[in-house]
């Protein structure tokens, strides 16, 4: 833990010299994974809680997807949806501006994540700008007349050992990935959480948003457990502050070259 002291105080301050915020984050995510199918089980046996579903409990060492619908490409775009997608070189990324990158992505952001399950509900802690979703798991339905947010609507039930959360009434201000894959305020997502070993995590998500896309399309990838040792360490970063990325604006999409925009001027921020 000294050396994550050392290095979160070096960090911090080059933060305040270049404008960034802070993360004392010092630990480190793994390679991005293979998408779309789940990996074999490693072997190790799946932690059960009392009333013999998979304990999902622990922080888990997110990977960055940068593009999420890599393995389901072309995706299956409306003409609005295609319109969005190549607009998306004019806006800045919206997490530049410390905007939460929302449901889904926010699984696909490279932070730790802890899930804290209980009989009734999982809590999920970002430390990725430091929030929190509470997903009950009770029975109740969605609620109605929900104002549109980042994280929107989110319910969550066991069909056998997977955890199936449905989340509805999300604003259209945020990203469905780092690419610049775009949605409209219409987007539904089911997302299938699935503990397949003690030290993996399968996460499933389905994007479901007839504005944008003429048909759903799912896309995965695996969690690792994170070391005992780690915990969840601050991030500072509030909303219409600035996350730079190499001293720019995080930009759009990657273009053909595989850069990641920066070269491109500062665009407009993005509509609210």
């Amino acid at each position: 833990m000294k050396n994550h002291i050392a290095i979160f105080a070096i960090a911090a301050m080059a933060a305040v010299q270049c404008g960034a915020p802070a993360s004392v984050r010092a630990q480190t995510a793994p390679a991005a994974p293979a998408l779309g199918t789940p990996p074999k089980s490693d072997g190790t046996p799946v932690p059960r809680t009392r009333d013999g579903k998979p304990d999902l409990s622990g922080i888990w060492n997110k990977s960055l997807v940068q593009n999420t619908a890599r393995a389901v490409e072309p995706l299956p775009f409306t003409p609005a949806g295609l319109k969005a997608f190549n607009d998306v070189a004019d806006l800045i990324d919206p997490t530049s501006r410390c905007i939460f990158p929302g449901v889904p992505r926010v699984n696909s952001s490279p932070y730790p994540m802890q899930i804290v399950q209980l009989p009734d509900k999982m809590i999920f802690l970002y430390e990725y700008m430091h929030n929190f979703r509470v997903v009950y798991t009770d029975g109740r339905g969605h609620r109605k007349n929900w104002e549109p947010s980042l994280l929107g609507d989110s319910i969550g039930k066991w069909e056998g050992d997977t955890l199936v959360i449905d989340t509805a009434g999300l604003t259209d201000r945020t990203w469905l990935d780092d690419h610049g894959n775009r949605h409209s305020d219409a987007l539904h997502v089911t997302e299938r959480w699935r503990r397949i070993s003690a030290t993996q995590l399968w996460y499933e998500e389905t994007i479901d948003d007839p504005a944008f896309y003429t048909k759903p399309w799912t896309t995965g990838w695996v969690m690792p457990l994170a070391p005992k040792e780690w915990e969840l360490m601050e991030y500072a970063c509030t909303d219409n502050n600035k996350d730079l990325y190499d001293g720019h604006l995080r930009p759009g999409s990657l273009d053909g070259s595989g850069r990641n925009g920066s070269a491109l001027a500062t665009p407009p921020p993005p509509r609210r």
